[in-house]
Formats: C-alpha cells, sequence, structure tokens
C-alpha cells in the first residue's frame, strides 16, 4: 500500500454484477465526499467484460483485474495492495451511498483512535434499517443456534439477535463485536499490521475472521447510524455456484482456525441435525434396538445358515476358498460364494461368534432402511423416502430376516440400489451403466431366483436401442463396455472357475433354464387348465405383503398395496404416458416384472419376496405421499402411519421373543453330554432331514463349542430330530 495524503480508498469486488456496479459507483459520487477519495475496482470474473464501458463511464476508477475469480477476501487484498487512502472503505457493488456516509465514518476513525472498524447502518432497498446490524462473536454454543434449524425456534441465541436494530436503544454509536461485511472502513496502517483478509476464507465469514483480529489488537469496533448506505441484499452473491458449499467450507475453517479442530467438526456434526435426520436417526436407532433385543435367544439359524458357517470357517481356517454356494432346490444348481465371504468377515471379526453373522445382516439391514430414504427422496420425494424408512423399518418380514443371517438378507439393501443405478442410467447417466451389471451379478450370487431382475433391464436395453435412446447408445462406448464388462465378471469369476470343469451348469445352462422356466407351466398343464398353480402363488405373496405392511391388519397390507399400484399405474401410464425415463414409471416397470416373474414360475418360494420387499414398500411410501396433499387428509395418514407402525412394532417384539437359537444352543450342549467327550456322528431327524445341511447348524454350534462331529464313522450315533413342538436329541 502506497499511503500519501489519499483520504479514502473505496475498493469494490466485482462479480457479475456490472449494473449494481455501476449503480454503486454513481451514488458515490452523487454522495459528493469532501475528503479525497479514489474508488478501485477490482474484476473477478473469470471473463473480463466491464473494463470498457467501466473507463468510458467512469474515467477516474482505477481497474484491476484478477487472474481468476479469487474470491472476496483476496479481491479486497488485491485492491488495498493498489490503495493509496490512509482508510480503506470495502463496499459491496450491491450498495448505494445515501447522504455524506463516507465523511462520518472517516470523522469517525479520525476522532477515535480506539476505534478498528466502523460501518455504516444498512438500509434495505425500501429504506428502512435492516433487523441485522452487527454480530455478537461466534463461539461453539452461539454457532449452533446460529446455523442450525434451532435458530427458527430460539431466534434470541443467534449471534445476529445480539445487535438487532429493532431491540436497538437508539444510540447513534453502537459497539459491537462483529461488523457487517458488505460495507467497512479501517486504516491502511492497521489493515496491513492484521494481515489483511485470510484469503483461505473465499466467500463468508471473511468479515467474522477480520473483526476477531482486530479486537484482539485491543481494537474495538462500531456501527455508526449517521452514516447510511442502502444494501440490495444478495445481488453481489446470487451468482456464486455452490453457495452453499462455500458457506460451509468457509463456516468450518473459521471455527478451525479460531476454537480448534475438535470445536469445528463438532459443530459441523451437530449442524447437519435438522428434522429429518433426527426423525431418521429415532427410527434407525428403534429399528437397531429392535433388531439387536434378545438376539442371543431368538436369531433364527437352520441347517442351510450352517452350511454357510461351515464354509465361511474353512476358508478362514483352512483357505478352502469355495467357488459356489449351498444348492438351490435344483440340485444341479448352486447358490453363489458371495454371501460365504461376506460371512466370512464377520466371524473373523467376532472370533467365529454364530451371532456375528446375524450382526452383519442387522448392519446391512439398517444400511436397507437409509436407502429406503436416500434414494427415496432423490427418485421419489424426501417425503417419500421418510415414509418408506419408516414402514421398513418397522416390517416384521425384514425386521425377522435381519435377524436371520442367510445369504438371501442382504437382497433387498442391493435391489434398491439396483433401482437406483437403473433409473439413473436410463434418465441420462451413462456411467451408471456398468454398476447395473454389477448389481444383477452380486444379486445372483446371493439368491439365483433375483435374476428376474435381469430380464426388466433386458427389455429396457431393447426398448432404448429401438428408438435410439441416447442412454442405450452410450453403452457401446468403449470405456462404458470395458467397465460394464468387468462389473458384471468380478462377481462372477468363482462362479465362472467352477463351471470351467463341472459342464457350465452356473452360467449357459442356467440362462437357457431362466428362458424355459416361465414357460412350463405349459408343458406342466397340457390339459388347458393353465391357471391351477397360480392361486397358491397369488394366495402367497397376498398373505406375505400383508406381512409386509401390517402383520395383524387382515386384508389391510394387500389392500393398500393395489391401491398403490393402481395409483402408481394411473400417474405412470394414464396421467404423464408411461415413460422408462421416470423413476415412477421405472418402479412400476420393475415391480410389475417382478410380480409377472413370481407367478409364471408358481413357485412360492419366500426366495422371491426379498426384491419385492423394497419395491412394494417405495409404492406404498407414494400412495401416502400422494394421500397427504388431498386436503384434510395429512393427519389421517400420520395417524395412519402410526398405527402400523406402533402395530408392528409390538409384532416385531412378540416375535423377538420365540427362543430359536436358545433352543438350539440347549440341543447342542445335550449332545454333547451324550456324546461321552466320545467320537460320535450326528443324524438328522425329521421333516428335511433327507437333506446334507439339515445338521449343518448343530455341526457349527458344536464346533465352535469345542466338540465337533467325527468326520468318519463312529460307533457312537447322536440323533436330533426337530418337530413342531421342539427339538429332541437322544442316542442311537
Amino acid at each position: 500500500m502506497n499511503l500519501n495524503n489519499m483520504g479514502v480508498s473505496i475498493i469494490i469486488v466485482h462479480y457479475k454484477v456490472k449494473e449494481k456496479l455501476f449503480e454503486c459507483i454513481d451514488s458515490i459520487y452523487s454522495s459528493k465526499p469532501k475528503n479525497s477519495f479514489e474508488i478501485i475496482v477490482v474484476d473477478n470474473d473469470e471473463i473480463k467484460t466491464i473494463e470498457k464501458d467501466l473507463k468510458k463511464k467512469f474515467p477516474k476508477v482505477r481497474y484491476i483485474k484478477s487472474n481468476e475469480n479469487v474470491g472476496y477476501g483476496a479481491g479486497n487484498n488485491l485492491g488495498a495492495k493498489n490503495a493509496s487512502g490512509k482508510y480503506l472503505f470495502f463496499l459491496n457493488p450491491d450498495i448505494r451511498i445515501a447522504g455524506n456516509s463516507i465523511d462520518v465514518l472517516y470523522k469517525f476513525l479520525e476522532k477515535n483512535k480506539k476505534a478498528g472498524i466502523v460501518s455504516p447502518l444498512i438500509l434495505g432497498s425500501d429504506k428502512k434499517p435492516l433487523d441485522r446490524q452487527g454480530y455478537k462473536e461466534l463461539n461453539l454454543l452461539n454457532g449452533i443456534f446460529t446455523f442450525s434449524f434451532l435458530r427458527r425456534k430460539f431466534p434470541q441465541f443467534s449471534v445476529a439477535s445480539y445487535y438487532s436494530f429493532s431491540d436497538w436503544v437508539k444510540e447513534p454509536i453502537k459497539k459491537v463485536d462483529t461488523v457487517y461485511g458488505a460495507a467497512l472502513m479501517i486504516s491502511s496502517k492497521l489493515f496491513k499490521e492484521v494481515g489483511g483478509f485470510d484469503e483461505r476464507f473465499f466467500l463468508y465469514f471473511e468479515e467474522n475472521d477480520l473483526s476477531k483480529r482486530v479486537r484482539d489488537l485491543g481494537y474495538e469496533l462500531y456501527i455508526n447510524s449517521n452514516s447510511k448506505i442502502i444494501h440490495h441484499v444478495g445481488q453481489s452473491t446470487k451468482q456464486t455456484k455452490e453457495r452453499d458449499k462455500i458457506f460451509a467450507k468457509s463456516r468450518f475453517l473459521y471455527f478451525k482456525k479460531h476454537f480448534g479442530i475438535i470445536q469445528a467438526l463438532l459443530l459441523e456434526s451437530l449442524l447437519k441435525i435438522n428434522k429429518v435426520t433426527l426423525f431418521l436417526t429415532l427410527v434407525l436407532a428403534l429399528a437397531l434396538g429392535l433388531r439387536l433385543y434378545n438376539l442371543s435367544n431368538g436369531m433364527v439359524f437352520i441347517g442351510d445358515q450352517g452350511w454357510f458357517y461351515l464354509s465361511a470357517r474353512n476358508l478362514l481356517i483352512y483357505g478352502n476358498i469355495p467357488l459356489v454356494g449351498i444348492t438351490s432346490s435344483h440340485t444341479w444348481l448352486h447358490q453363489g460364494p458371495l454371501w460365504t465371504y461376506m460371512l466370512s468377515i464377520a466371524l473373523f471379526l467376532f472370533n467365529f461368534n454364530p451371532l456375528s453373522g446375524a450382526y452383519l445382516t442387522i448392519l446391512f439391514g439398517l444400511g436397507t432402511i437409509y436407502l429406503m430414504y436416500k434414494v427415496g427422496s432423490i427418485l421419489l420425494s424426501q417425503r417419500a423416502g421418510l415414509i418408506a424408512a419408516l414402514l421398513y423399518a418397522f416390517s416384521p418380514l425384514p425386521a425377522f430376516y435381519d435377524r436371520m443371517p442367510f445369504d438371501p438378507t442382504p437382497i433387498p439393501f442391493f435391489t434398491i440400489l439396483y433401482f437406483y443405478v437403473l433409473a439413473k442410467w436410463v434418465r441420462g447417466n451413462i456411467n451408471h451403466f456398468p454398476f447395473i451389471l454389477l448389481l444383477i451379478a452380486v444379486l445372483y450370487n446371493l439368491e439365483l431366483s433375483t435374476f428376474i431382475l435381469f430380464f426388466p433391464f433386458m427389455l429396457i436395453i431393447i426398448y432404448g436401442l429401438f428408438t435410439k435412446k441416447y442412454w442405450a447408445i452410450g453403452i457401446f462406448n468403449k470405456k462404458t463396455f470395458i467397465y460394464s464388462l468387468l462389473g458384471a465378471l468380478f462377481p462372477m469369476l468363482p462362479v465362472i472357475i467352477y463351471d470351467f470343469s463341472h459342464g457350465f451348469p452356473q452360467t449357459i445352462i442356467f440362462l437357457g433354464w431362466t428362458v424355459y422356466k416361465p414357460f412350463s407351466f405349459l408343458v406342466k398343464h397340457s390339459s388347458g387348465n393353465l391357471t391351477s398353480n397360480f392361486y397358491p402363488v397369488l394366495n402367497f405373496l397376498a398373505v406375505n405383503i400383508q406381512n409386509l405392511v401390517l402383520e395383524n391388519g387382515y386384508f389391510i397390507g394387500p389392500l393398500l398395496f393395489v391401491l398403490s399400484m393402481a395409483l402408481l399405474f394411473y400417474i405412470t401410464v394414464i396421467k404423464n404416458k408411461f415413460r422408462i425415463e421416470n423413476p415412477n414409471s421405472t418402479l412400476l416397470f420393475l415391480l410389475l416384472f417382478s410380480l409377472f416373474g413370481i407367478l409364471v414360475n408358481q413357485t412360492p418360494s419366500g426366495a422371491y419376496l426379498f426384491i419385492l420387499f423394497p419395491l412394494v414398500v417405495f409404492c406404498i411410501a407414494l400412495f401416502f405421499d400422494f394421500l397427504i396433499d388431498i386436503k384434510r387428509m395429512k393427519y389421517f395418514v400420520i395417524l395412519l402411519l402410526i398405527i402400523i407402525s406402533m402395530s408392528n412394532i409390538v409384532s416385531i417384539y412378540k416375535n423377538d421373543h420365540i427362543p430359536e437359537f436358545k433352543n438350539r444352543l440347549k440341543a447342542a450342549s445335550e449332545i454333547i453330554s451324550l456324546s461321552g467327550n466320545k467320537e460320535y456322528n450326528l443324524i438328522g431327524k425329521g421333516e428335511g432331514s433327507q437333506f446334507r445341511s439339515f445338521t449343518m447348524n448343530y455341526e457349527y454350534l458344536l464346533w465352535w463349542k469345542g466338540y465337533p462331529v467325527s468326520a468318519n464313522p463312529v460307533k457312537t450315533k447322536i440323533i436330533v430330530w426337530e418337530t413342531g413342538k421342539g427339538i429332541t436329541v437322544y442316542k442311537l
């Protein structure tokens, strides 16, 4: 700064507000300051467009180019370096000077040597004083009330409220902690001493930082209401992209700089809390509690689960990497090995405790609840997302399966992701395409029945190519094609390796079988009675949808689903002429195809349910979301959601008391007692005992307890007999 006899250097940083800038400069000249002054304009535009017109209209104004948009603080520093005034008057370009305001501020600083910074009284566009004139120093406590949703509830604790003009005793001079950054005057000497603006603050909080540093040097800050400016609030920053992101970054920097990293991180964490996050946190916490409650007694642990536990144990202890999972209902087909890999991580972390698998599936369950909210909010609406999360969190069926560490349990989690990337892809984001194939492969690994979702995907591709949609044609881009191939192959690699030595049952033969299976009923019922097996499947779906929505609601669940489907069909097909690019249409298409696939397969198997869970809940959430907007229906819907949630919570609580796992542990202890510390074989008896996996849950528990079943035939034979009344163990 070159100091001489110039009185005031007025520094204005310009960014895309040419018209307001020129009005600001006009107002300065019109105010006719008695003290000598200069005007310096720092052009922060990325593309410089004002220089010619500025010099033509205001030839005395000094024009300085920045190399790029360096931010408000850095732009002011650049102006200050080229200033020659005794005092620097930093001014936003969306301000107009009223009367002799510049001279008033100049004289005030001349007379008050303890005054570090002085600001004028700020008027709005209506020429009435703004309520916000100055601030109290920001700290963690008032920062929470200032920047969170609490500000609306407790405005008196906001930093702005301390110097609210409406509560101001109308003395002309007001001492404050922090001045308003739109207009402030400071001596050139002090500005240099304090180090100028901190250029790390690109925008926002630079006045808080400067004010604090000036006060730390022992100076005082004032508002002089004899000086007035008119501020067209927001004009100078409205063009700035990503304002919220910049604001949050500057806020974090301020608290980190002046109060330390811990307080800064704590504040940012607390500021993420709002009504939505509080609601979601409460739902997740209650869902977690319901799933963990009495888990050591109530965890379901059947023989097929034992197969995966033993497979994961062998992977960890003996290095036996499985290439496939347990056999399906068709013994020539296996499930994928992915669940074994996942389970092995949980067993490793919890020292092979059988409950560790449930911890993993509960984690997937909580993740699914969160995804119901997140994906629902993005693709449908935030309200629909919140309703979906609420319904899913307290649905008895997901809660039951979340406590059951089994390979289909994570399917809803990945189904939601599949819905999300599919919807994003057909809306034009081609980068999501490889993730579709990745998720199809992951779902196939978890349960073969999820391959139903492959067919709507293929139909969408055919439709997209036939209609020459750019999102379909774009999949043949070299980079997208390679990533897609890798996405599909990576989860399938173990299965492909297995197939090379087993005749390709898991891939080529399976693909042929999936094409044949939907039409197999034509062969089975050549008599012409083609619908003979449809009724059991329809009844199966109705019962499970009832348990999904409202377990004790009789027909309410299926009725809500039918009404929801009808509304979704009306909105997407009749009202908006079905377009797959609409997320509602994508949801309807997936739902209809999944239901159709289950019906034509004519298999009332629980394996098909998992892909339906999130899709059905999303559909019903949209229905409730629609009803809320109908006059006088809002509180009825809220009451209905509360009733459904409370009823389901009671159902989950009651189901948690069934001593499923406790009884199996008790049976394992009886087996150990009967073995007499001798080698023994275990033989299953009861429904399903013809399958090798029938006793595998007991085999894992016995190994975990240190009394493994002998792998070789021995004299001691112990029978475990499961009936509807309980478990009986005896020595043969």
